[in-house]
C-alpha cells in the first residue's frame, strides 16, 4: 500500500505533463505547458457564461432566493476582501434584483459594522431584499448628479469614523458609460480598498464577443492616468479565473 501512496511523487525530477484526456480519438491536452492551460481556462470560461442561455450557471444563481448573477468563485472573493478590508461602506452601482447587496449586508452582519449603498437607474422595487445595512437610491443613472452626490456624502460619513469604502461597479456595462462611473467613483475608494469593475469578461475577454467596447477598455484607458490603484491580478489567478477586474487603491 505504503509503494502504491510513493508512485504520485517524483523526488528525481520532474514529474511526468499532467494532461486532460475528454475521450477516445480525442488528444490529450497537456496542461503544464502554459499557452494551452490558459486556453483551457479560456474554454471552460466561455462555456460557464454560455451555458446561462439555457438556465445553468449563472443564469440560475441564487442567494436566500435573490437572483444573483454572480460566479461562485466571485462571491468568494468578495467575502474575503470584505474581511479584509473592513469597510464602512460599499457603493454598488446596479442593483438588478438586490442579491448582491444582500449577499454583502450579511458579510457585514459578521463584522458588526458596515452599509451597503445600491444605486440603480430603474426605481426601488417593492421586490428587493430589505436589510437594515442597505440603503437603495432607484430612479437616477448612476452618473447622474443625485446619485454621485449621495454616494460622495455616504462616503464622507464613512471617513469621519475612519471607515474603509469598497466601490463595486456593475451597471450599464458600456465603455463610455464605466468611464463615467470610473471617473464619479473612483476617489472614493479609500488606500488599501476595492475598486470592482464587474464583468470585464465581456467583448471577447474571453466571452460574448458581439458586445463590443466595455468595462475591460474602459478601464484599459483609465488604469494608466491613475497611478494610484494597481490591478490585483492574484485574486482571477487563484481561482484560474474572474468575470470581475479587481483594483486596489495603494494610496491618495
Amino acid at each position: 500500500m505504503k509503494d502504491d501512496f510513493l508512485k504520485g511523487f517524483h523526488p528525481h525530477g520532474d514529474p511526468p505533463a499532467a494532461t486532460l484526456e475528454f475521450g477516445p480519438g480525442q488528444p490529450p491536452i497537456p496542461l503544464n505547458a502554459p499557452q494551452q492551460r490558459q486556453k483551457t481556462i479560456d474554454e471552460y470560461h466561455r462555456l460557464w457564461y454560455d451555458e446561462a442561455s439555457k438556465g445553468l450557471t449563472w443564469g440560475s444563481t441564487t442567494y436566500f432566493g435573490v437572483k444573483l448573477w454572480k460566479h461562485p468563485a466571485d462571491l468568494h472573493l468578495y467575502s474575503e476582501l470584505i474581511y479584509q478590508v473592513q469597510p464602512a461602506l460599499i457603493i454598488e452601482t446596479g442593483t438588478a434584483f438586490g442579491g448582491s447587496a444582500l449577499f454583502m449586508a450579511h458579510l457585514l452582519d459578521q463584522l458588526g459594522h458596515g452599509k451597503v449603498l445600491s444605486i440603480d437607474l430603474n426605481a426601488v422595487q417593492k421586490t428587493y431584499p430589505r436589510h437594515p445595512r442597505i440603503a437603495y437610491l432607484g430612479g437616477y443613472s448612476s452618473t447622474h448628479l443625485r446619485s454621485v452626490k449621495e454616494a460622495g456624502l455616504m462616503a464622507i460619513e464613512a471617513a469621519k469614523g475612519q471607515g474603509a469604502v469598497m466601490v463595486i461597479l456593475d451597471s450599464d456595462h458600456a465603455e463610455r458609460h464605466v468611464a463615467q462611473e470610473l471617473r464619479c467613483y473612483a476617489s472614493l475608494v479609500t488606500p488599501s480598498s476595492y475598486l470592482v469593475v464587474e464583468d470585464s469578461e465581456i467583448g471577447g475577454h474571453p466571452v460574448y464577443e458581439s458586445f463590443g467596447p466595455g468595462p475591460y477598455e474602459a478601464v484599459e484607458k483609465w488604469l494608466p492616468q491613475h497611478p494610484e490603484f494597481v490591478e490585483d491580478r492574484r485574486l482571477p489567478a487563484r481561482m484560474l479565473w474572474s468575470a470581475h477586474t479587481w483594483l486596489r487603491r495603494e494610496r491618495t
